[in-house]
């Protein structure tokens, strides 16, 4: 029953091909916003691709460690200010700044980016300048790891979000028409009236929609991983998740990224599970395939809509009913598979378990629900 449930899913030349196109999409997201986007400028020569991150790595050992001022100071003094971001051009752009005598790499952009001020130059050319005190600034009190983090962890935040939608989608696409199918085609009068037709297969298909989603979440998720750890190495995995741009719960921004990247991980793991739980749910109450899709993606996308575009707009003071009732639904959109792996990272402990909770009853609610539905469908017979 097994290879047979997982063989309906992959002949679906739908499903086959939603399956591809979002791996190679991630892939070359991948790559085209982080690789061949690097460029360092270093002793009159440009670096770009591969060559940068080496160079980049190399430069950035000398400073790597608790981030300072004296750190900060030290990679402005050696190599201070970059180009301004706008206008870093292309590779041609790089040489002529390089004839010109400026050093571009990962620290110093780090340093531009991070405490220096974009003020009008002389010549009309806006200029960073590095300010004479930094004692206020939070990245200096002694909590912060400094190290090579590339383009490849300073935007992992973006393309684990891209690679994360598309991966629910795709789960969306080929677990809508489980159970709908059935009731489509005729299926389910034949099926639902035998001894184990009922409980026994909606648990198998429970089972392989969770394993298949289980499956292409760590292939896509995880080839994305595989594909910067490839290219960057581990040494960005020490960076403090602030540096990386990793969003976290304030208080813990200085832990380092690897700790980051498991919460994520495990969090958009759960949150896919949940996701197979609600569509197979909205399946078994549909009687076709295309309805069950609709909606199976009007409720993934349709909590966070309405929390932008409705929600954000009333009030949320707890100082009255409308106020409360509208942070509890909050609090119901953030828990929802497409929010809830951003808004577990950046919620404090008693909110991750909150969201936790509102996630796994939805789940359960699903699945009793779908059951109840497909268990109790009424066969039609024929005189």
């Amino acid at each position: 029953m097994f290879r047979t449930e997982i063989y309906r899913i992959l002949s679906r030349k739908m499903v086959v091909a939603a399956m591809t196109a979002a791996f190679l999409l991630v892939m070359y997201y991948g790559l085209g916003n982080t690789v061949w986007r690097e460029g360092v400028i270093d002793e009159g020569k440009v670096y770009d691709k591969t060559e940068a991150i080496a160079r980049d790595k190399e430069i950035t050992a000398e400073f790597s460690g608790v981030l300072t001022e004296d750190t900060v100071r030290a990679i402005w003094d050696k190599y201070g200010a970059p180009a301004d971001e706008a206008k870093r051009g292309t590779y041609d752009v790089m040489e002529q700044r390089a004839v010109q005598g400026t050093k571009e790499n990962y620290c110093n952009r780090f340093v531009a980016r991070t405490f220096a001020e974009l003020i009008q130059g002389e010549g009309g050319d806006a200029v960073y300048v590095l300010p004479e005190d930094l004692s206020q600034s939070p990245y200096l009190q002694g909590e912060y790891y400094f190290g090579y983090a590339g383009n490849g962890w300073d935007g992992y935040w973006d393309m684990y979000l891209v690679a994360y939608v598309l991966t629910c989608i795709v789960i969306v696409v080929a677990l809508a028409p489980m159970f709908a199918e059935d009731y489509a085609c005729g299926a389910a009068d034949i099926i639902l009236p035998t001894v184990k037709g009922r409980g026994r297969l909606w648990l198998v298909r429970n089972g392989i929609g969770c394993c298949f989603a289980s499956l292409y979440y760590w292939l896509l998720c995880g080839g994305l991983l595989l594909e910067q750890l490839y290219f960057y190495g581990t040494e960005g995995l020490q960076v403090s998740c602030k540096i990386a741009y990793m969003p976290m719960f304030f208080p813990e921004n200085a832990a380092p990224l690897g700790r980051g990247l498991v919460m994520l991980y495990l969090a958009g793991w759960f949150a896919v599970l949940v996701l197979v739980g609600v569509v197979q749910c909205v399946s078994a109450k549909s009687k076709q395939s295309f309805g069950a899709l609709v909606w199976s993606v009007l409720i993934y996308i349709g909590p966070f809509a309405v929390m932008r575009v409705v929600l954000d707009a009333m009030p949320m003071e707890m100082v009255n009913a409308l106020g409360m009732v509208n942070v509890i639904l909050h609090y119901i959109c953030y828990s929802t598979p497409f929010s809830y792996p951003g808004s577990f990272m950046q919620a404090p402990g008693n909110a991750r378990l909150l969201l936790t909770g509102i996630a796994a009853a939805a789940a359960l609610a699903g699945a009793l629900l779908g059951s109840y539905s497909y268990c109790h469908h009424q066969v039609e017979t024929t005189r």
